[in-house]
């Protein structure tokens, strides 16, 4: 039973700061075009899929003749989603242009999908709680 509710209050933390981000990034209003300069792979090992590979880029771009420079947060399992020297669209907060987002319809719905099942599986744990709450002290099942 602590195993589930350590899991649903993991769950329940990463599900605020998606949130969180979300409703940060939809206030970015600046849009430019960024250049990955550099892709850096993160590798670990799973079990039952042995080893993972990951890839960070790190965008290069200007605003107000400024240069920026940030290494996703987000990391991605194909090398080739963003290669080397290719170009995306960035979103940014125009009152602090350091603070940037990768841009494009596929992410936001990728974001607000994470969201969603991240919100299904926290329910169920907290469900799955509170029922191991109920059994333990509820007189029907002792």
């Amino acid at each position: 039973m602590i195993v589930i509710v350590v899991m649903a209050l993991i769950s329940t933390v990463w599900l605020l700061l998606k949130v969180n981000y979300s409703k940060r990034i939809k206030n970015y209003k600046g849009r430019v075009i960024a250049k990955v300069i550099d892709v850096k792979e993160h590798v670990y090992y799973e079990r039952g899929r042995g080893k993972v590979h990951t890839y960070y880029p790190t965008y290069q771009y200007s605003v107000n003749e400024i240069v920026y420079e940030k290494r996703s947060l987000w990391g991605y399992y194909n090398k080739l989603r963003y290669p080397l020297d290719s170009e995306v669209v960035i979103y940014y907060d125009e009152k602090k242009p350091q603070r940037s987002a990768v841009g494009g319809r596929m992410e936001e719905e990728l974001r607000e999908d994470d969201i969603r099942h991240a919100a299904f599986v926290t329910g169920i744990l907290w469900l799955i709680v509170l029922f191991g709450i109920y059994v333990r002290f509820s007189s029907d099942f002792q």
